[in-house]
């Protein structure tokens, strides 16, 4: 009895002193702590604020207070004596976002979680992403926090000027699109011009050739009535002449019978 009572008490007693791999709350622990790890994230009004926790442990995993996946640590400063290992999950798991050592930095980032190791021990299963601060000394957190700030202010502008650069050959698209558009009416119109002046000429042409025949049949009319007039006056003059011969020979006749 005495001697199970015994490993009941080791086993609770390594239970307060082993630390657990899952997430965990990083409050004050005091001279415990590894020191403070600084953040910044954006709240829920959308306004950028400072943060910090104090892990009291190495190989422990902890959250990142007031932040998660929606709105996670955008930029991070180890000020502790291990090295921290950031995650953008609640359980420190997949692959790492960075590795910062003492006094590191990392901007434009996305963490939820960090996980401490000793520096002076391997990082098994940890990865080697590590990441140098800015500064090697600890440096002023607020000032990172402008720096990383400025560093955002570069972003949006660059997705600014990308916007309206991508805006501005979307409208010269347009412009040019719109001048096409004009060219081709402006084209249609002009060969719809020398589609009717070719048929305005084509019905002159055609107009002149009828009158030209109607002129031409006039012609042969006239000439005809001309011939047959001719004709007509030669019959007349023939039979005139006929008569008259006639009348000679009669008058000749009468005067040899006289």
């Amino acid at each position: 009895m005495r001697l199970r009572t015994t490993a009941a008490v080791l086993v609770g007693a390594l239970a307060l002193v082993l630390p657990t791999a899952g997430p965990s709350l990083a409050d004050d622990h005091g001279d415990r702590a590894l020191g403070t790890l600084n953040y910044r994230f954006v709240n829920d009004d959308d306004v950028e604020e400072n943060g910090q926790i104090r892990p009291a442990d190495n190989r422990t995993c902890y959250v990142l207070t007031r932040t998660s996946r929606d709105r996670p640590a955008v930029a991070v400063q180890n000020n502790t004596t291990s090295r921290a290992h950031l995650f953008s999950n609640r359980s420190c798991s997949g692959e790492e976002v960075a590795t910062l050592r003492p006094d590191g930095r990392v901007n434009r980032v996305r963490v939820v979680s960090v996980y401490f190791t000793p520096v002076n021990e391997g990082d098994e299963g940890r990865g080697d992403n590590e990441g140098r601060g800015d500064n090697d000394g600890r440096g002023d957190w607020n000032n990172g926090g402008d720096q990383g700030r400025g560093d955002q202010g570069r972003d949006d502008e660059a997705r600014d000027d990308e916007a309206r650069e991508d805006q501005g050959r979307g409208d010269q698209g347009r412009d040019d699109e719109a001048r096409e558009d004009q060219a081709r009416e402006d084209q249609a119109r002009e060969d719809q011009g020398r589609g009717d002046q070719g048929r305005d000429d084509q019905a002159r042409e055609d107009q002149a050739r009828e009158d030209q025949a109607r002129e031409d049949q006039g012609r042969g009319d006239q000439g005809r009535d001309d011939q047959a007039r001719e004709d007509q006056g030669r019959g007349d003059q023939a039979r005139d002449d006929q008569e008259e011969e006639e009348e000679d020979l009669l008058e000749k006749v009468f005067r040899a019978l006289g």
